[in-house]
């Protein structure tokens, strides 16, 4: 029997990769993500000296949703690019690099706690994937002040 698998394209290029809700096109997480976030979640706005008569005359640089390494690093290089080009004061670029930070060490710490998962699933031995979640619950805090 095929399962459906979440149509949904992260940063990366990478499609998501977890089931796909019974009669939809994406997963659990990915058919509620927009509705969780803010409608506006700019980072910074540019005058756009080429738009059209008509059309937003400024582009806009969205937070990514930080879902994988390619948005961090998309977050990272808006934000240097907006405090280097003076769209971003730098009291917000010092936040929204904290929270970045903040992350990219949960990126790393549910990367290794899926890697062991994955390795106890392929040895066959269930309790192994029961001990890294337990793991990966305790070491659930993360700060979010990196050098502030």
């Amino acid at each position: 029997m095929a399962v459906p698998i979440c149509e949904h394209i992260k940063p990366s290029g990478k499609r998501c990769g977890s089931p796909a809700l019974r009669d939809k096109s994406f997963c659990y997480y990915h058919s509620n993500v927009e509705e969780c976030l803010p409608s506006v979640r700019n980072m910074f706005a540019v005058r756009n000296p080429n738009a059209a008569p008509g059309e937003w005359p400024f582009t806009d640089f969205p937070a990514p949703v930080l879902e994988d390494a390619a948005a961090i690093q998309i977050g990272f290089t808006q934000a240097l690019y907006g405090v280097a080009n003076g769209h971003l004061d730098l009291r917000r670029a010092k936040l929204v690099l904290s929270a970045l930070h903040g992350a990219s060490a949960n990126l790393k710490r549910l990367e290794a706690c899926l890697t062991q998962c994955v390795n106890a699933l392929q040895r066959k031995r269930p309790t192994g994937v029961k001990q890294a979640l337990k793991r990966a619950r305790r070491s659930d805090t993360v700060s979010l002040s990196h050098g502030s």
